[in-house]
């Protein structure tokens, strides 16, 4: 069973942490959205360490969290939880409100390549398991869209902070299990959403804009959002702007 954290107060909103990160992560957020976030610590990450990373074991965990609730909830996902908030929203959508995906994926199309980034994530996972967390963390906000360059010394350090409550091991049997690679590809079945869906990206974020509107154009009840400052994560780089778009979609799909 994952470790479930809890932050603020009103309305339950389920959130989904991206890659290197925890719950955590929703701690301002819940009280921005005057929700109380349930944020899991996905498997292999923060307090879940030990839990297990297959796919099906991941998705089943989300369904538990989401089993919960008497009600339909919202889900909210991020990067890697985005992808992982999508396939739970097509496995059980009865259990799923409103649908918020931030710089999230359907998935790689081409076999081809999927299999490539599935080897791609195993060289990385070895390296991850044979550095320190400081160490990988260094290499990972460094540069690319998981820079943290741009942020304040406050925010990069609160930011930090997060992610060293993870272990190499467990980012690594995360990547393995359900990286990009380990995923299969959704943008056939995006016709079939059932509930209403914000796709939000970073206008700097030039590749997962061009996604998000690509998965844009398949969805039956989407809104989209662009953050114009942000880059891949509009939570931190313009939490403003960012919650005060999420705010009013979940407040309209209430």
């Amino acid at each position: 069973m994952v470790a479930v954290r809890r932050f603020g107060n009103g309305p339950p909103l389920i959130g989904l942490h991206g890659f290197t990160f925890t719950g955590e992560q929703f701690a301002s957020v819940a009280d921005q959205l005057h929700r109380t976030v349930f944020a899991p610590d996905l498997p292999g990450h923060g307090r879940s360490v030990n839990v297990s990373t297959q796919l099906d074991d991941v998705i089943d965990a989300i369904e538990s969290t989401i089993a919960s609730f008497e009600e339909p909830v919202p889900l909210l996902g991020y990067s890697q939880g985005g992808r992982l908030a999508l396939l739970t929203a097509l496995c059980q959508p009865e259990g799923i409100s409103a649908l918020v995906l931030i710089s999230a994926n359907a998935g790689i199309e081409d076999t081809n390549e999927r299999a490539s980034r599935t080897e791609s994530d195993a060289r990385l996972a070895e390296k991850i398991s044979n550095m320190t967390i400081d160490e990988f963390l260094d290499t990972w906000t460094a540069t690319g869209i998981t820079s943290t360059s741009q942020l304040s010394d406050k925010d990069r350090g609160a930011d930090r902070a997060i992610r060293r409550e993870n272990s190499p091991i467990g980012l690594a049997n995360a990547l393995i299990g359900y990286g990009q690679g380990a995923q299969p590809s959704l943008w056939t079945k995006l016709d079939r959403l059932a509930m209403p869906v914000l796709i939000m990206s970073g206008g700097r974020d030039e590749k997962y804009s061009t996604i998000a509107d690509k998965m844009m154009s398949s969805i039956p009840d989407g809104e989209r959002v662009t953050v114009v400052h942000a880059g891949h994560n509009p939570l931190l780089d313009e939490p403003a702007e960012a919650h005060q778009a999420i705010s009013d979609f979940l407040d309209r799909h209430s």
